[in-house]
């Protein structure tokens, strides 16, 4: 009802000309029993819209053949840039294993550790984590201030490495599969035309399974990424402290 009697006053001529200010939104939400805290969220996320950041470009014959690298989701979330980026960061490097290798206002890429004490958590990953993030190539994190005590988190896995490691099953799967069901059609009929036109059929047949084949575990990799990446906006979004209450076992050890 709100929305469309502005509408209706926008559309006038006799209009005041304008938009309404955060003030007069959150007094009219008051009226109609809606809570500050929400309307506040809703004008950050309509700020928010028009902030997020444009992905990484993924162009070239790996996207076309396997399917895009590039997982990126965004949430508004409760709290200061400063405050939220330290969140994300202190979990980043103490949970999930990442290190830093790039910083500046509003944004950080991070890279998983490599690091021995690293590489052991992960290999025998105690508590079963799986260190989603931590397969990526890289993590780019971007925070930037809204309405006041909201951030937009904008978080982007590239997954190219994983891409990498489909497309050459993909090539391996093609050129042997291929090869062989020419070379023994070709071997059975004794040579000829005919043969050459069966294993080119053959080799096409191969194509196409390996990259349906390629293809399906490509979306598997995205979804999980997809998964973690949104798990985590849930957590900010409740307002949880992201590090883990538990020592790591590592620690314990070493003490």
């Amino acid at each position: 009802m709100i929305r469309r009697a502005s509408d209706l006053q926008f559309r006038s001529s006799t209009s005041v000309g304008g938009e309404l200010g955060a003030g007069e939104v959150v007094q009219i939400g008051a009226e109609v029993g809606i809570e500050e805290r929400y309307v506040r969220q809703a004008l950050a996320e309509v700020e928010a819209a028009s902030l997020i950041p444009d992905a990484p470009a993924d162009e070239g014959l790996a996207r076309r053949i396997v399917g895009p690298a590039i997982v990126s989701t965004s949430r508004v979330v409760p709290g200061s840039p400063a405050d939220v980026e330290a969140n994300l960061e202190s979990y980043l490097r103490e949970e999930e294993l990442l290190r830093q290798v790039r910083s500046r206002p509003g944004g950080s890429l991070w890279e998983p550790g490599t690091g021995l004490v690293s590489q052991m958590r992960r290999a025998m990953d105690v508590g079963g984590r799986r260190y989603t993030l931590a397969k990526s190539r890289n993590l780019q994190v971007s925070v930037e201030a809204l309405e006041s005590g909201w951030s937009l988190v904008t978080l982007t896995a590239d997954v190219g490495n994983m891409r990498a490691e489909r497309l050459g099953g993909w090539f391996a799967g093609m050129g042997l599969g291929g090869a062989a069901g020419g070379f023994g059609l070709f071997m059975a009929t004794g040579g000829g035309v005919l043969p050459l036109l069966g294993g080119l059929a053959i080799v096409s047949g191969f194509t196409a399974i390996a990259t349906v084949s390629a293809r399906a575990d490509m979306r598997k990799v995205r979804q999980r990424m997809e998964l973690a990446l949104q798990g985590l906006l849930d957590r900010l979004e409740r307002g949880e402290n992201l590090r883990s209450a538990e020592e790591p076992w590592h620690r314990k050890l070493l003490r």
